[in-house]
């Protein structure tokens, strides 16, 4: 109903207490990610979603001469995103915490101010966003480079795609599960980098997660 406030989204439940976050590199789960069987802890939801989180993201994509200096640009993550209501349960909140510390790790003191996101619903499309601004002595790698990093951890399929009016590399891959397909995009440009990773139908392939990717990136970044 119009002028309905949407509750927010609550059915991400939270992992195990005591279960330590993905080590970078590691793949995704057999599983996938899915709604959890009839009968099953509903805290399977989430980790099933977690390992998502097992990538390394935006390594060695972005070169720098001295960790040091004045960030170049900055993301702020809004309340809905491409359609979809931001997730803002304890789970939810657990789920993006372990995106932005994978980010981290990735980016290896390249990035500042950190920042992720999770948006829709476990039971639904979703998708994840996570990314920061790039040191002031930092810059991007190519294109290439990229693409390369999507495939060299199991993204086969990736592709570049154009980056729409922010600038930059964008590749996209997609990795298949028992349940679903998960579509990865990566971008870097001269002020920002980060991931977003598309799950349960939240985009049709490759071109449409690019296309939505810089809508996101124009959507958050500063």
């Amino acid at each position: 109903m119009a002028g309905t406030q949407q509750p927010p989204i609550s059915d991400w439940q939270p992992a195990p207490s005591g279960s330590p976050p993905p080590s970078p590199g590691a793949p995704f789960p057999s599983a996938g990610y899915g709604r959890a069987p009839a009968g099953a802890p509903r805290r399977r939801k989430l980790a099933l979603a977690t390992g998502l989180v097992a990538v390394v993201i935006v390594a060695g994509l972005v070169a720098a001469t001295a960790f040091a200096g004045k960030p170049k640009g900055s993301l702020a993550l809004p309340n809905k995103l491409l359609g979809l209501p931001k997730a803002t349960g304890a789970g939810a909140r657990q789920l993006a915490d372990r995106f932005r510390t994978q980010e981290q790790a990735g980016a290896s003191r390249k990035l500042t101010a950190i920042v992720a996101g999770v948006y829709g619903s476990p039971a639904g499309a979703w998708l994840a966003i996570t990314g920061g601004g790039l040191c002031g002595t930092c810059s991007a790698k190519s294109a290439a480079a990229v693409r390369s990093n999507l495939a060299a951890h199991g993204y086969a399929d990736a592709a570049s795609f154009p980056a729409g009016p922010k600038g930059g590399a964008l590749a996209c891959g997609s990795r298949a599960s028992q349940v679903s397909t998960v579509i990865r995009c990566t971008w870097v440009d001269g002020r920002t980098a980060g991931d977003v990773l598309f799950a349960g139908g939240a985009a049709s392939g490759l071109a449409d997660a690019a296309a939505k990717t810089n809508q996101a990136r124009t959507a958050t970044e500063h």
